[in-house]
């Protein structure tokens, strides 16, 4: 499989972290991956032929095509058969909802929750390009109050906050860092990024372990990762993983990680 992240125009920075594209042949049987919670809201376009998605202690799958995806607590696990081509946009933490004051709680088709949606032809030929444009007039349809900027500004800093050093801040400590009370803080956070600001603590100390058990060079241990990413040990940082991914994190390094080292990855073109 091949992956690329692209980088947004400087003009869609405050929305968009990056956008990304996943492209791989026709596998000779189902391909398997777990789609972690990392915090962020999504936006994914199917190109090929389509895979589908069943979100932890589901029931029954979704087809996994041109889809608007929430921050959540919970995984996804992706099976995939037939060759492959996805475009996607990962957003800023309170990026989706900058663009669409609505935006759903639970995924949805991409043209139940935008106004306009990009033409495969122009995802095809150039990703970046069709992406910018599309979320450029999106924007510029994108209408919200005073109060729900100052709601807005209260969730991102309090994101970056918690991104800078994620077992760090209690949501207590951190509300009296913004100046707020922890009942405003809680709203606002749900409000724009989809999930509490506990949660997405715990989210993003577990994104950041994952990301070192993946790129963790020769000499670290499961032991050593835990103790740098805030977790009391080893044995609990096994407990979170299996939490946000289903699965240990031997089996996810080793059979399930192809999704993750999209999200992790380094390759990057512009």
């Amino acid at each position: 499989m091949e992956y690329a992240r692209l980088t947004p125009s400087p003009d869609l920075a405050d929305v968009v972290e990056h956008y990304w594209v996943a492209v791989a042949p026709d596998p000779p049987g189902e391909v398997r991956a777990v789609l972690i919670p990392n915090g962020r809201s999504t936006v994914q376009f199917c190109l090929a032929t389509a895979g589908y998605r069943c979100a932890a202690g589901a029931s029954r799958a979704e087809i996994n095509a041109d889809v608007f995806l929430p921050a959540t607590e919970k995984p996804y696990v992706i099976t995939q058969r037939g060759a492959s081509h996805y475009v996607g946009v990962q957003f800023t933490p309170t990026g989706a909802r900058a663009l669409w004051l609505q935006a759903p709680a639970v995924p949805e088709l991409v043209r139940s929750v935008a106004r306009t949606e990009p033409t495969k032809q122009s995802l095809a030929s150039d990703p970046k390009v069709a992406l910018d444009e599309w979320l450029r007039s999106e924007s510029r349809r994108a209408r919200s109050g005073r109060s729900e900027r100052q709601g807005r500004a209260l969730a991102a800093s309090a994101a970056a906050m918690i991104d800078a050093d994620p077992p760090a801040v209690s949501v207590s400590e951190l509300a009296s860092a913004l100046g707020v009370s922890p009942a405003t803080l809680y709203r606002a956070f749900v409000r724009w990024v989809g999930v509490s600001p506990k949660a997405y603590a715990s989210i993003r100390r577990f994104f950041a372990f994952t990301s070192g058990l993946l790129h963790r060079v020769g000499g670290d241990t499961q032991a050593m990762l835990a103790a740098a990413r805030g977790y009391a040990d080893e044995s609990h940082a096994a407990r979170e993983f299996r939490r946000h991914t289903g699965v240990s994190p031997t089996e996810f390094r080793d059979r399930l990680d192809g999704i993750a080292l999209l999200m992790f990855g380094p390759s990057e073109s512009e």
